[in-house]
């Protein structure tokens, strides 16, 4: 048994290499024309074997999956220093979810088409991360979740999975001014062919939604690179749209993306930087069914925006700059915990594709709330007093690497809560804990030696202030784990540090 995995493992290499070599570089896939998606092993050679023919990238492996499989990215050599100075650091990541199988490809065929020599000019002024496959055990499977039963797209907060916490350790490390999020979604859902018609776009992009994000990184996103993105897909023949959310128009409502921090776009845009999530079509098999354009059409929206990020190198980084040493400084101002979602009064005209004739048709969608305002806020304060006890909210804390200080907040007074009711009310058609509060001055500051003090002034301010206030729809109340912070007629034991 041992020698035919040996074998089979010797024979996947050569074909990669042969791939690789012999008419320029090909992915596993697209050596037999997208038939079946590119498999664990053929990706694990496909990428050594690139790295190593290739003067153009490297690779390394960030961790392990559950089930030991290794977890890959490969980044751009540049033997130069930036034309324009600081060179624009980007991190694409790939199948979250191991059964959105064109994403992979995508990531693939991108890291194959730079080592054929396409985009030198990318290479003078930025520097690619690109992780193929961030699920490798689901894909293998090709199911959502991962070994551990996981949604990974819904870990970025609590980060109990090993391959977001991979995904986050690269993160920190690198500080990527742009992160890209790749994924599919579903269209052929029974409900969308009794409302009679499908959403049929190739891909569609999100942008950062949540308001408390830098106005500037939202706006160049929107207006630039989505703009982008579409003017390159509609010219080679591909559908696109803003990504929206929703079930059928007659039977809730239509906005565009979650505001949550949990997904890997806001919670890696969260900390800064411009985030997108793509979302492209996925086949009616959740696997093969035409994986071929599926694949072209996101790389080609990968091509788009890289490029037009690229040429505006400069901007981008300032716009991040200016974003992050704002979060460094921790001067929020009044941060946003609550919001929901409100119509602008504009209709959505809504391309589908008819489920009884397959011809293109349009929808009239009433009740689109495309517009995120914030329905209660709070002033940041300097930092907060955390338990050294609460060995659990520590360590989720220290995943994050969150500072936390033992040293004493100077100058300072500190106000605590107390929880009198626990409310459930509804949040992006879900239900959300809503924890009600009385607010209350601790005459003395307690002793520090009970207490870290986590100040605001780090990369991760706006994100402490998302998950410590009690009251946040996007903060620790909304996990189980975190309930026993919430007993009703009992003090929260975070404590703002003003």
């Amino acid at each position: 048994m041992n020698t035919l995995r040996l074998f089979l493992g010797l024979l996947l290499g050569l074909l990669a290499i042969a791939n690789a070599t012999g008419n320029g570089f090909k992915t596993p896939s697209q050596a037999r024309n997208f038939t079946l998606p590119t498999t664990y092993a053929e990706l694990k050679q496909f990428i050594r074997a690139t790295s190593h023919q290739s003067p153009l990238w490297e690779y390394e492996v960030l961790g392990k999956s559950v089930e030991g499989r290794e977890i890959f990215v490969v980044r751009t050599i540049s033997s130069k220093p930036s034309m324009t100075g600081e060179r624009l650091r980007i991190l694409i990541f790939s199948q979250q979810h191991g059964n959105e199988q064109s994403t992979k490809e995508a990531a693939l065929l991108l890291i194959a088409q730079i080592a054929n020599g396409k985009h030198p000019h990318w290479l003078r002024n930025a520097d690619l991360w690109i992780i193929p496959q961030v699920n490798p055990d689901a894909s293998e499977v090709n199911q959502r979740r991962n070994a551990q039963d996981l949604d990974l797209n819904r870990d970025h907060v609590l980060l109990q999975s090993p391959e977001v916490v991979a995904l986050h350790e690269l993160f920190h490390r690198i500080k990527p001014h742009v992160t890209v999020d790749v994924h599919e979604y579903q269209p052929y859902r029974p409900s969308w062919a009794d409302f009679g018609g499908f959403k049929f776009f190739d891909v569609q992009v999100g942008i950062l939604t949540n308001p408390n994000v830098s106005q500037g990184i939202r706006d160049y996103s929107l207006r630039v690179g989505l703009t982008a993105i579409e003017n390159s897909l509609v010219d080679a023949g591909f559908s696109f749209h803003n990504y929206l959310i929703g079930p059928a128009p007659n039977e809730g409502l239509t906005r565009f993306s979650t505001v949550n921090i949990n997904d890997g776009r806001q919670g890696l845009g969260i900390m800064g930087g411009m985030s997108f999530i793509y979302e492209g079509i996925n086949g009616r098999d959740n696997f093969a069914h035409n994986l071929d354009r599926r694949t072209i059409s996101q790389t080609l929206a990968l091509e788009a925006l890289v490029d037009r990020l690229v040429t505006d190198n400069r901007t981008v980084i300032r716009l991040v700059e200016r974003s992050r040493q704002r979060l460094n400084r921790g001067r929020l101002g009044s941060v946003a915990i609550r919001m929901d979602h409100f119509r602008d009064n504009n209709p959505l005209m809504l391309p589908l594709l008819s489920s009884k004739t397959g011809k293109d048709t349009l929808a009239v969608v009433e009740n689109f709330y495309p517009v995120v305002r914030p329905t209660l806020s709070v002033e940041a304060p300097k930092g907060y007093l955390v338990p050294k006890n609460d060995t659990i909210l520590v360590e989720l804390l220290r995943r994050h690497k969150i500072l936390l200080l033992d040293e004493k907040p100077r100058n300072s007074r500190v106000y605590g809560y107390t929880i009198t009711e626990n409310r459930v009310v509804e949040a992006e058609s879900s239900e959300n804990a809503f924890p009600q509060v009385q607010r209350f001055r601790l005459p003395q500051p307690p002793s520090i030696t009970n207490y870290f003090f986590v100040p605001l002034t780090q990369l991760k301010s706006l994100f402490l202030v998302l998950i410590l206030e009690p009251q946040s729809q996007i903060g620790l109340a909304q996990y189980e784990q975190f309930q026993y912070l919430f007993r009703v007629g009992e003090k929260f034991p975070i404590l703002r540090v003003e």
